[in-house]
């Protein structure tokens, strides 16, 4: 078993090596406590997700206490890569086929799925990693809007007899499905007063009340008016003043987006004009 400080001494050995040979530090292999890792310094794809999961995962069975955290003097940046904003890039590259991006998407979310697992130990009473697993919670709900913005644009791409058949409207009803599962996932951890610290619950909070709106505007009513009455529920009764005061910031700004929503709703289909009936009677040729 290597300790700590080895498993921090090799990365920073493998950059140096990189940069004393003058090449990419893309190009140098980095590790961490004996385990191959994405290099941090550049954005990650799902693949690297992938790898790095692999690698904490065997970590986490064998060196206790030793996953990346938020704040970590030394690991803080590999888990600042996990949930930057950057990782998205390829997924939003306009340039790139669209159908890639969606892919990549859903794969993306998967791991991010598996790394929570990895992340929060559902048998502690006070969660080791708390402020990583809400974290990840946090950016899976990133990774979820980011989803239905490349939903969104497919469907813009498709012809309005394919818009309504039977089988895209039901992936995209699954999509919307699991889009509400993971929001209501999102809402049970605030209710963890005991697993999770108080002021990494407050945090998580305003997090969660800066995602929201973006990722309510694509849930079905039935969801919306759920997440709404738990929002409710919570900003009344939470313990936590700070969380409380979050959630009550919130539930104006989803009203006043659910207004908007079932009015745009109500208003009937403008209809195409009929074409004009063609008057001239004079004879033209062909020719």
């Amino acid at each position: 078993m290597r300790p700590l400080a080895t498993a921090l001494l090799t990365i920073s050995f493998s950059f140096i090596v990189s940069l004393t040979l003058a090449s990419p530090v893309w190009a140098a292999d980095i590790w961490y406590l004996g385990q191959k890792i994405p290099d941090p310094q550049q954005p990650w794809r799902a693949s690297d997700y992938a790898l790095l999961q692999k690698a904490l995962k065997q970590i986490d069975l064998s060196q206790p206490d030793a996953l990346p955290r938020r704040s970590g003097e030394y690991t803080g940046a590999i888990y600042r890569r996990l949930i930057s904003e950057e990782n998205f890039r390829y997924q939003l590259n306009i340039y790139l086929p669209l159908e890639l991006r969606q892919l990549e998407a859903q794969a993306m979310l998967e791991q991010l799925k598996e790394l929570m697992r990895v992340y929060f130990n559902f048998r502690a009473k006070l969660q080791p990693y708390g402020s990583e697993a809400l974290g990840l919670m946090s950016y899976s709900l990133r990774q979820q809007a980011v989803q239905f913005t490349l939903t969104v644009e497919y469907w813009t791409t498709l012809a309005k007899n394919e818009q309504q058949n039977p089988a895209r409207l039901q992936g995209l009803a699954e999509t919307k499905q699991g889009a509400a599962m993971l929001t209501s996932s999102a809402l049970d951890y605030l209710a963890l007063t005991s697993q999770f610290g108080h002021h990494d619950l407050a945090l998580y909070a305003n997090e969660l009340a800066a995602l929201m709106p973006e990722l309510y505007v694509h849930l079905d009513i039935e969801a919306r008016d759920e997440l709404r009455t738990r929002l409710t529920t919570l900003a009344s009764d939470h313990p936590l003043p700070p969380v409380k005061n979050a959630l009550a910031d919130l539930l104006p700004v989803l009203q006043v987006v659910e207004t908007d929503l079932r009015d745009k709703s109500a208003q009937p289909l403008t209809a195409e004009p009929a074409p004009k009936p063609n008057l001239n009677l004079k004879f033209e040729p062909d020719f």
